[in-house]
């Protein structure tokens, strides 16, 4: 009988280290299936960071490229910018010296003169003929009168009395809009 106990035990005990060892492989099972599924997981989520790594790398070449159009952009307004600065420079120095030319021609005539803003160029000297000398100035308009009103903004002395007072628009001189007129006594 004690064989029979022996056995018995022997028997238990085989049945029990059998039962740890299935426990053991089922929870190793489970175990690696989820090890798996997180590394599955992972794989999805490198992919998915490569995918927007290739797309933001792409992004980044566009951007790069559109930067270098802005800046070549930019140079070439630049460029046109001292050119046309320059060539305002040049027109501005020539327009001077003129103005210096014409106001000593003014000076060695006796006259005096008077500032226009009808010019293309700004600023032009009108020479005055000196104020002893009889002059007698013809309307612009009428071509009848004698001119004794002067239109402003431009400051034309070109207008008679009766043009002078139904003038509307524009000095027959400059063609520069005017926007009221002073009657001069010449006298």
């Amino acid at each position: 009988m004690g064989e029979l106990l022996n056995l018995r035990a022997e028997k238990v005990r085989f049945e029990v280290e059998e039962q740890r060892e299935n426990q053991w492989r089922t929870l190793i099972t489970l175990i690696q299936e989820r090890v798996l599924k997180q590394l599955k997981a992972k794989d999805e989520e490198i992919q998915r960071m490569g995918k927007i790594n290739w797309v933001l790398q792409q992004r980044v070449k566009c951007l790069c490229v559109e930067s270098q159009r802005w800046r070549d952009l930019a140079r070439t307004n630049e460029a046109a910018a001292n050119s046309l600065r320059t060539d305002l420079e040049r027109v501005l120095a020539h327009a001077g010296e003129e103005r210096l030319r014409g106001m000593s021609a003014a000076a060695d005539d006796g006259g005096e003169s008077s500032c226009c803003g009808s010019s293309e160029e700004g600023w032009r000297e009108v020479v005055v003929p000196p104020s002893g000398a009889a002059v007698m100035r013809k309307c612009k308009k009428c071509g009848e009168g004698e001119a004794s009103v002067v239109l402003l903004p431009c400051r034309h002395l070109c207008v008679c009395r009766m043009c002078g007072s139904a003038m509307v628009g524009t000095c027959p001189v400059c063609h520069f809009i005017t926007n009221a007129s002073v009657h001069v006594n010449l006298s």
